[in-house]
């Protein structure tokens, strides 16, 4: 009896857990998609590209072959945007510097990747494909849904609606159109095709890499 409790127990915990992630992944699902139809709406400047879910191939610290997903490259005159998108709700906490950031709900209190740390991985990855210095590039973290922030919001972390006046408050001139051709033909051949085995392959990646960190 007690074998089949723990058996019954572990069914429900894998479950949870389960649909737990599918959750996650429907909301980031979610923020992509509405941060994708934000800058398709407003910008109405016609010399920009607008790549979204983009997997580039990486070799990593460890010369490890792996995959970098990011979820919005927008080239323009205005510059090279690597956008990373949350769908959180309840309240944000979290610096620039430090390795976590907390969410916190009504009866829960999560923690994250500082996803601008987790945004700067993508940038190095663009650079080491395009050549074009990350240092140049500009790292957005963009919340959608209900999340308020309960610290300062640190440079380059706006939320949805505000992603256009942040864009549109760079220069013009920071690329040429013969540079945004250019790298968006770049990142265009380099991306893997978006699939279930590229998503797959991604997904191993990351599964490796944390498995190794915690060893």
């Amino acid at each position: 009896m007690e074998f089949l409790l723990l058996i019954a127990l572990g069914f429900a915990g894998g479950f949870y857990a389960s649909k737990k992630f599918q959750a996650h992944k429907y909301a980031a699902h979610i923020g992509e998609q509405i941060v994708n139809d934000v800058l398709k709406v407003s910008l109405s400047d016609d010399n920009y590209a607008l790549l979204s879910n983009v997997t580039l191939p990486i070799i990593d610290l460890e010369d490890r072959e792996g995959t970098s997903q990011v979820d919005h490259i927008l080239i323009s005159s205005r510059g090279l945007f690597v956008i990373e998108t949350k769908h959180y709700r309840g309240s944000i906490v979290g610096s620039e510097n430090s390795s976590e950031w907390y969410q916190y709900t009504a009866f829960d209190k999560y923690t994250f990747q500082n996803p601008i740390r987790q945004n700067y991985s993508h940038l190095k990855a663009i650079e080491a494909i395009t050549g074009y210095a990350s240092v140049d590039m500009i790292n957005v973290v963009s919340f959608s849904g209900d999340a308020e922030f309960k610290s300062e919001r640190p440079t380059g972390v706006v939320k949805s609606n505000e992603l256009r006046e942040y864009i549109e408050s760079f220069p013009m001139e920071s690329l040429t159109m013969d540079e945004v051709y250019l790298l968006t033909g770049q990142l265009q051949v380099s991306r893997l095709p978006e699939s279930q085995k590229t998503d797959k392959k991604h997904v191993e990646y990351l599964k490796a890499t944390h498995k190794k960190r915690a060893a």
